[in-house]
């Protein structure tokens, strides 16, 4: 739970979804949301956006690189 909010508000900044902005949506909630991400083609257009961004990163070799630069400095590394 103490992630959601974040997590939600990124879904919505990107575009790629909708901030329910509640822990226990109702049903009718859900249904909505869902009825308009099916129905707006933005969504889609920005999770395909997304899914190009993410297919061109090598997530464990950065990571590993930025886990050695740490460890070799000892100071925040910042992508």
């Amino acid at each position: 739970t103490e992630d959601k909010a974040e997590v939600g508000n990124r879904v919505a900044y990107s575009g790629v979804g909708r901030n329910l902005r509640t822990a226990t949506p109702t049903p009718e909630h859900v249904r909505g949301a869902v009825r308009a991400l099916l129905d707006d083609p933005s969504y889609r257009t920005a999770a395909g956006r997304v899914a190009l961004d993410l297919a061109g990163h090598d997530a464990a070799a950065e990571s590993a690189d930025l886990l050695e630069r740490l460890a070799a400095t000892g100071r925040p590394v910042y992508a």
